[in-house]
């Protein structure tokens, strides 16, 4: 029951997430910054996805 719970957290925690990032206008420095690290983050999960891969 835990592994539900948390995954329910995960996802309204993306969805808020999610919701505010459309708010904040493309060209604000916030939104840069915060683009940039959604594309470290993916890249690095992909990174570690393909070494278990291995």
């Amino acid at each position: 029951m835990e592994i539900k719970s948390f995954a329910t957290t995960l996802g309204v925690g993306m969805v808020a997430g999610a919701a505010t990032m459309l708010l904040i206008p493309r060209h604000s420095q916030a939104y840069r910054t915060a683009d940039e690290a959604a594309h470290a983050i993916k890249k690095s999960v992909k990174h570690k996805i393909d070494d278990l891969m291995d």
